[in-house]
């Protein structure tokens, strides 16, 4: 197992690795402004939002501009399909029929504060990490696709995904990428 994911199996906030000789590029320079979500707003708001902005993920704040957690459309998917599915206690589910059901436990959901569906933010890392920590915290909390970047007040202050790193990386030339 590679050392830095070792690490990140025994951490569970604010993963920290800095390149061994001080050429780390830093996550502040790829970090994408967040698109964010009051607590109170309702869900189907939140959904327009996430398909305007192109995000299956938004963090929740609160006044203060704090994360108070994270909203996905897995998360309002996992209230829609019921727990006699999930749980396995129905075998033959390409057959059963849904008769609305679906479409009936959105409606029941579309109009509750996204506060009811959204999970903790798991983890946060700093704008002066490197992206090394970004990657580490993606492979380590893989549930997610981002990586919640805030600052020493602990205000969000921007978001990388996988993609970002992998773009990020595509793009550096070959000469940079040759340490580790």
């Amino acid at each position: 197992m590679c050392y830095c994911f070792r690490i990140c199996a025994r951490s569970r906030r604010n993963l920290s690795f800095s390149h061994p000789w001080g050429l780390a590029m830093l996550v502040s320079s790829i970090m994408q402004k967040p698109v964010v979500i009051q607590a109170d707003a309702n869900v189907k708001y939140a959904l327009d939002k996430m398909r305007e902005s192109g995000r299956r993920m938004l963090p929740v704040v609160d006044a203060d501009g704090r994360v108070v957690g994270l909203f996905s459309t897995l998360s309002v998917i996992g209230h829609l399909v019921p727990d006699y599915i999930v749980s396995g206690d129905l075998d033959d589910i390409p057959y059963a029929p849904d008769f609305g059901l679906l479409r009936k436990h959105f409606d029941a959901v579309k109009d509750l504060p996204v506060s009811q569906l959204m999970v903790e933010p798991p983890f946060f890392i700093k704008p002066e990490e490197s992206l090394l920590s970004a990657a580490a915290a993606l492979v380590t909390h893989a549930m997610f696709d981002c990586v919640l970047v805030n600052d020493s007040d602990h205000r969000l202050v921007g978001i990388i995904t996988s993609s970002d790193v992998l773009e990020q990386l595509r793009s550096m030339p070959k000469d940079a990428s040759h340490a580790g």
